[in-house]
């Protein structure tokens, strides 16, 4: 694997990032499309679905979040929902803290805005090389792009689905969309126990209101996951 180059200035950095980050941009376009789709079926508007992809950009927390809408879950649900699929920030906003120090005041708020998986994992693999001067402006150029996308890519997935027949019944395409997003991760045991442990409890307790079985089936495989994790470290220590 090649060195990747080291930017000379903050600038080169920030449009070094933009351009590194260009193929995952790209691939991240049909879950915005979902994402939109999603919206409009929820009852929102192009606009409406647009401002929230603006303010939140959290992809897979706004699809949840769109579809316990669309199911009419109640609000305390919905907002549960997307800080329990968010929790991940924690530890990568912990990991990122060093690489992005030398960020002060709305700098550093806006790149905690701008924290997603793709310039999480980049400016982590980054920071050895370029250090902690230019890693922060990598980071900028890596988010700011994914942003732009995802607003755009979810207004155009919104208005064309709000101009879709109800006939065609897209509502397969959001559980499609988490399926073609859990499957490639089941590499593991505890990760494929937390899915099939999940699953099960979530339908059978489906028949709970305001859509609790999906909450039960999220505590239920994390535990599944856990638990097993843990007990194949222990017989690794044994």
């Amino acid at each position: 694997m090649t060195t990747p180059p080291v930017p000379a200035t903050p600038r080169a950095a920030f449009w070094l990032g933009a351009v590194t980050v260009l193929p995952l941009t790209l691939s991240n376009v049909p879950f915005a499309f979902v994402t939109g789709v999603a919206g409009t079926q929820a009852g929102m508007s192009p606009l409406e679905v647009t401002l929230m992809s603006a303010w939140v950009f959290a992809g897979a927390a706004q699809l949840v979040s769109l579809q316990l809408m669309g199911t009419g879950a109640a609000i305390p649900f919905v907002l549960l929902a997307g800080l329990v699929v968010n929790l991940r920030y924690i530890m990568y906003s912990s990991a990122v803290a060093k690489p992005l120090a030398a960020f002060r005041g709305w700098l550093k708020a806006l790149a905690a805005f701008l924290l997603v998986d793709q310039n999480f994992v980049l400016a982590v693999q980054r920071f050895e090389a370029y250090g902690p001067h230019l890693t922060p402006w990598f980071y900028m150029g890596v988010g700011t792009p994914l942003w732009v996308n995802w607003v755009v890519s979810t207004f155009i997935g919104a208005y064309l689905g709000a101009r879709v027949p109800a006939a065609w019944s897209l509502e397969f395409a959001v559980p499609l969309c988490f399926l073609v997003l859990l499957v490639p991760v089941l590499k593991t045991r505890p990760s494929i126990a937390a899915a099939l442990v999940g699953g099960l409890v979530a339908t059978a307790f489906a028949w709970l209101p305001y859509r609790s079985g999906l909450f039960l089936g999220a505590i239920a495989g994390i535990a599944a996951g856990v638990w097993l994790e843990n007990r194949m470290l222990g017989r690794r220590a044994a």
